[in-house]
């Protein structure tokens, strides 16, 4: 059940009118919202409802029963036993099959190892992600355990269940357990909605469907200029699609009466690679570097090791989105562009100076473009369907006729360009409305909204966007 179908909103206006006709009693709420949860799961494959809440109970076992008579070292192993496990058999059995198999053909191995034709359930990483949060809080005593059913719930939470952001337990479950709730900040909800909308019907579906789409599903055919925009245009693309869905997904919670974690803020107006990590999905990277990045020993244990650790998280990172090469090699090419960084800094502060180049606006101006070429580069290898697919795009910026192909691109390129420098003052435009959008009556919303909207539905692309970060 797609969140733009007209199943989806049908069930949700019905859901909407029963779950706040329940109120004050919140049990009775967390009881419809785990039943719609399980519902839109199963809706989906019905395989996908059981496996969660198999995953569910091992964790309520693990975390509530088990903490009792076990240490957290041996409840910390078993639920890594349980994760990797999980993903193993779902997520990347395939990924590890083929490249043993690979490796022992080539040294003459004739071993056939089994194949396992397993589809990965919705929202596995994330309500894996949420199930790490509960443990490891519960164990280092920030929280106290909580009831089966506010479990269910927080693993199961159907907004944020397909493609994130993650919440942590310290901080959702309280909203699970509260006496009771309201609405909160319906016009913000209904702004950020209105928002997703835009930028997922129109800006994200127009990318891809005219730009990113034709040259990374065959690169052969292009050329150096059109590789760039296809380039440029996935980045927007994955902006506008990811960052879209988190708006619509806070919308929703907010309608229902929950805060789910800031995911996104700006994240082209980075200046290096930790800047925008501090942008970009920051609920992941902030949940990598809490439970990943931290407990390796983070930058404890000297600057080595630092830098070991950054790489290290950096390839869980890229390993997490997807079990092939490419993402394997994104997750590099970020965790070594920030060690170079690391470096970089290091180097900068023996020297006491803070810019390589004495006028700051300048300075940040080529930093903000350097970064934003280097998350561009990454990309590539991110969206690419396979590693010679990403090497042939590359491939084309080195062949004869790059400057004629670039001259030949010149205005749709210029285009992205101008939408680079003009990106910061959209950012300034959205936190204005954000500080003024509750000084404006109510009754002014629905007539601006219905023409931005009805003109967004006509000049839209036709078919459904999908959500990117659904498939990892």
């Amino acid at each position: 059940m797609n969140f733009f179908s007209f199943e989806f909103l049908g069930s949700f206006l019905v859901f909407f009118l029963i779950y706040w006709g329940c109120q004050p009693s919140s049990k009775l709420q967390n009881g419809l919202l785990i039943t719609a949860s399980y519902f839109f799961v199963y809706s989906f494959s019905p395989d996908f409802a059981y496996i969660l809440f198999g995953y569910t109970l091992f964790i309520y076992l693990l975390t509530n029963w088990a903490t009792v008579w076990l240490s957290n070292r041996w409840v910390y192993s078993l639920l890594a036993i349980g994760i990797i496990g999980c993903f193993t058999a779902f997520k990347y059995y395939s990924f590890f099959q083929e490249t043993i198999q690979q490796t022992l053909d080539k040294f003459g191995f004739s071993v056939g190892l089994p194949v396992l034709e397993l589809l990965a359930p919705l929202g596995l990483s994330f309500y894996a992600f949420h199930s790490v949060s509960y443990t490891v809080s519960v164990c280092r005593k920030e929280i106290e355990k909580a009831d089966f059913f506010d479990v269910v719930l927080y693993l199961a939470f159907f907004p944020s269940i397909v493609a994130g952001p993650i919440n942590r337990a310290r901080n959702f479950l309280p909203q699970i357990q509260a006496e009771s709730r309201v609405i909160l900040d319906s016009r913000r909800a209904i702004l950020l909605i209105s928002l997703a909308l835009v930028k997922l019907f129109l800006f994200s579906s127009y990318l891809a469907e005219n730009y990113v789409n034709p040259v990374f599903d065959a690169p052969a055919g292009f050329s150096a200029g059109e590789i760039l925009i296809a380039t440029y245009a996935y980045a927007w693309n994955i902006y506008f699609n990811f960052s879209g869905y988190t708006n619509l997904v806070t919308g929703i919670a907010l309608l229902l009466g929950f805060r789910v974690p800031l995911n996104f803020n700006a994240p082209y107006l980075a200046t290096n690679l930790q800047d925008f990590w501090k942008r970009w999905h920051i609920s992941l990277s902030t949940f990598i570097m809490d439970y990943i990045y931290i407990p390796l020993g983070g930058s404890r244990k000297g600057f080595v090791r630092k830098n070991i650790n950054v790489l290290t998280a950096m390839l869980i990172s890229g390993l997490w989105h997807g079990a092939a090469m490419t993402f394997v090699i994104w997750g590099a090419i970020h965790g070594l562009g920030t060690v170079i960084f690391n470096i970089k800094t290091e180097l900068m502060k023996k020297l006491g100076r803070t810019h390589l180049i004495p006028n700051a606006h300048v300075s940040k101006l080529l930093a903000r473009i350097l970064t934003f070429h280097f998350v561009c580069f990454a990309w590539i290898f991110f969206r690419s369907p396979s590693f010679d697919d990403a090497l042939v795009m590359l491939n084309q910026f080195i062949e004869p006729g790059f400057i004629a192909s670039i001259s030949a691109n010149l205005g749709l390129l210029i285009a992205f360009w101008l939408l680079f420098f003009a990106y910061p003052y959209f950012v300034q435009g959205y936190h204005y409305v954000a500080k003024k959008y509750q000084d404006i009556a109510w009754y002014y919303y629905p007539i601006p909204l219905a023409i931005v909207l009805t003109i967004m539905f006509m000049l839209s692309p036709s078919g459904m966007p999908g959500f990117i970060y659904a498939n990892f």
